[in-house]
């Protein structure tokens, strides 16, 4: 009787394995018939959704350390006196006031990425007006998620909204776009001197 139970129970566990490995092979045949071409716009809104929500996430922690140390490093002192002996100095003012305002270059950096998703939503879009004008509407909703995370940050224990911290934020979206419209001039340049060749 006790073998046929334990029987019972290693065919009830095969069964469902097989269930498991049944509907892993049905989501793996999917992945391999979706068109990725076909649905951009689907896959770069629903990218752009993920990182917005990553960085409520990231305003939603009371304490987010950032690590100093790699400053502190003796190869970057000798950097430092590197660039400063090939006359690049400049490059150890604009670190230094990353160093001392971290919090604004992260802004930055995460609003940088967060312009360069939006921009790619609004350019897959099917909306003329919306593809056409994707670097002006990038840079608007970029600002205004901006807003509503600066909102958000004065809600949270130990966070403060700050009119730099949204400086930043805008500074980042808006240089993602920059870098699209230099890619985009320079792309049509270069197409226009193909065709001259040609």
């Amino acid at each position: 009787m006790c073998d046929l139970k334990k029987n019972r129970y290693v065919a009830y566990l095969a069964l469902h394995t097989l269930f498991i490995l049944q509907a892993f092979l049905n989501l793996v045949s999917c992945i391999q018939r979706f068109d990725y071409r076909k649905n951009k716009k689907y896959i770069f809104i629903a990218l752009t959704v993920l990182y917005a929500g990553f960085i409520f996430y990231l305003s939603s922690q009371s304490d987010l350390g950032v690590p100093s140390s790699i400053f502190k490093i003796p190869i970057m002192y000798e950097l430092a006196a590197l660039l400063k002996y090939i006359g690049l100095g400049f490059f150890i003012d604009i670190a230094e006031y990353g160093y001392h305002n971290m919090d604004k270059v992260a802004h930055m950096i995460l609003y940088f990425g967060l312009g360069v998703l939006l921009h790619l939503t609004f350019r897959h879009s099917e909306h003329v007006v919306l593809k056409k004008y994707a670097a002006v509407f990038a840079v608007m909703l970029g600002i205004i998620y901006g807003i509503t995370d600066e909102f958000h940050q004065s809600l949270v224990p130990g966070r403060t909204s700050s009119i730099h911290d949204l400086l930043a934020d805008g500074i980042g979206v808006t240089l993602a776009q920059i870098i699209f419209v230099i890619l985009l001039l320079m792309n049509l340049r270069r197409k226009k001197s193909k065709g001259d060749q040609g």
